[in-house]
């Protein structure tokens, strides 16, 4: 798996093929004084001064055949008075490289993310890095896909990707297994633009845990006739076939639904599908609008998803740059430089790079979620405002859809909700104040119902001190209640300086 990828990333960065290469290194420090380090109970609280440094990394390559995107950090935490316990080192890591092996069909793409997890949404989720909690843990995810892809000469387009992931996991409050899942997909598709079309689909998976014998294989085939009703509206029907194969049981059997995609206007998209599955309901529904000031995105949905499909999709929150992108897609064309812009415009307005969003939980079993999520921006000259509301429902079920016995599931069944509130004000051109509120609540399923309230808030300054320099002075509060562990409150204030070398 590692050679794979190193010899990925080799062909990727071959001087015949490279031809052009943008970084943009960057550093920040931070001092912060907590009267509550380790967010402990209020008798055992220690207070500490907490000094952040955090090198940064950003960079992308564009060739003939390869492009690359990357982002590395690597924050180092040091502690004054707690120092022996508490000193760490928190890298992240997201990488995306692509090799165009032939003629732009044939590619493999590869991934690698480092990230910094929450290991159960009852533990504390504290803001940032200065607070000291067992609750955090780290994943590294590898994936290497070959794909084919391409549109035929009538017209008739076709994808077959090979997904192969590697999840690793250390540094969790238990002892948890390494995972890894193998995914083939293939998709072909007559032209979307014809009144009346068909599409096929097929989707295998075989999910591995290093410490469980067997795996837990799942695999669908679905044919899609469509009709466009008109060139803003197509209706589909789905009919199919699926086999299931668990630890525990195993089932197959026909799959149906219908679904429909409507784009009234050039900033309005809206798509719903609906299937019976071995589970029951099967449904996804999606909201994208936007207007010249505002950006909405709503999602609902209800599916299966083991965690190593989780990791390898890197959830974790809203993309602010993501969710703003819309903004941007008719006033500039080229991705590259509308990414840019967008960088600039998160950088000149303050904005976090994520919103929150729930935990990713830890399940060797088939995870039945069901999910809806809001997020809602006002971009205005001065101010801008987000607003992001979630709901995630888990629940470990069988391979014949069947809930698992509570000794069985342990954590994995629970309801998150939660959501955040972002503001910021250009004071000047140069001087931002920017205002957040973060609150969750996760309650356990069954008749004892337990259950975690956290919430932080969050004031900072910021001024651009130079044309590389920017300094920044604030506070915060978080505080936590929980059936399951004691509550805690804290109280902050911090004070730092980032420079971008370029």
């Amino acid at each position: 798996m590692a050679m794979a990828l190193a010899a990925t990333a080799a062909a990727a960065t071959a001087p015949a093929m490279a031809q052009k290469w943008t970084t943009e290194p960057s550093i920040s420090l931070t001092g912060l004084a907590t009267n509550n380090v380790s967010l402990e109970s209020n008798d055992a609280r220690e207070s500490d001064f907490v000094t952040t440094i955090t090198p940064v990394l950003r960079f992308s390559e564009r060739g003939q055949r390869t492009r690359i995107d990357g982002s590395l950090a690597v924050p180092i935490v040091l502690y004054a008075r707690t120092a022996g316990e508490n000193n760490s080192v928190y890298p992240s890591l997201d990488l995306l490289g692509d090799i165009d092996l032939y003629e732009r069909i044939l590619h493999v793409e590869g991934a690698v993310n480092v990230a910094q997890q929450f290991f159960t949404p009852f533990g504390p989720q504290p803001a940032d890095f200065s607070s000291a909690t067992d609750n955090r843990y780290r994943t590294t995810t590898y994936r290497v896909s070959p794909y084919v892809k391409g549109v035929a000469s009538n017209g008739i387009s076709y994808e077959v990707r090979n997904n192969n992931v590697w999840s690793n996991l250390s540094g969790a409050p238990v002892t948890i297994s390494n995972a890894r899942y193998t995914e083939v997909l293939a998709n072909v598709s007559s032209p979307e633009d014809r009144r009346f079309g068909l599409a096929a689909n097929y989707d295998y998976t075989d999910t591995r845990f290093d410490d469980q014998d067997g795996s837990l294989q799942m695999q669908i085939g679905r044919l899609v006739p469509f009709y466009n009703v008109s060139p803003q509206f197509r209706f589909n029907a789905t009919v199919g076939y699926e086999d299931n194969q668990g630890t525990l049981t195993e089932s197959n059997g026909v799959v149906y639904g219908v679904g429909f995609k409507w784009r009234p206007t050039e900033r309005t998209n809206v798509a719903g599908n609906w299937e019976h599955r071995f589970f029951g309901s099967s449904y996804r529904f999606t909201l994208d609008h936007r207007t010249p000031l505002t950006v909405w995105n709503v999602r609902i949905s209800r599916d299966i998803t083991t965690f190593p499909q989780e990791l390898a999709n890197f959830t974790g929150g809203t993309n602010v740059g993501n969710f703003l992108d819309n903004l941007y897609l008719s006033s500039i064309p080229d991705p590259a430089a509308r990414q840019q812009a967008i960088a600039q415009f998160l950088a000149e307005r303050g904005l976090p790079g994520t919103l929150t969003g729930p935990v990713t939980l830890y399940a060797q079993q088939i995870v039945l979620q069901q999910q809806q999520s809001a997020t809602f921006g006002i971009v205005g000259a001065r101010n801008t405002i987000l607003f992001s509301l979630y709901n995630l429902k888990s629940e470990a079920i069988t391979a014949s859809g069947s809930s698992l016995p509570p000794i069985v599931a342990l954590g994995s069944d629970n309801t998150q909700t939660g959501g955040s509130v972002v503001w910021t004000n250009r004071l000047t051109p140069s001087v931002n104040l920017m205002a957040t509120l973060t609150g969750s609540r996760t309650v356990a399923a069954g008749p004892e119902g337990a259950e975690t309230r956290q919430g932080v808030a969050t004031i900072t300054l910021s001024a651009r001190l130079s044309g590389r320099m920017t300094g920044y002075v604030g506070g915060r509060y978080q505080q936590a209640n929980s059936d399951l562990a004691f509550d805690y409150n804290e109280a902050a204030a911090f004070v730092g300086v980032s420079y971008t070398l370029r």
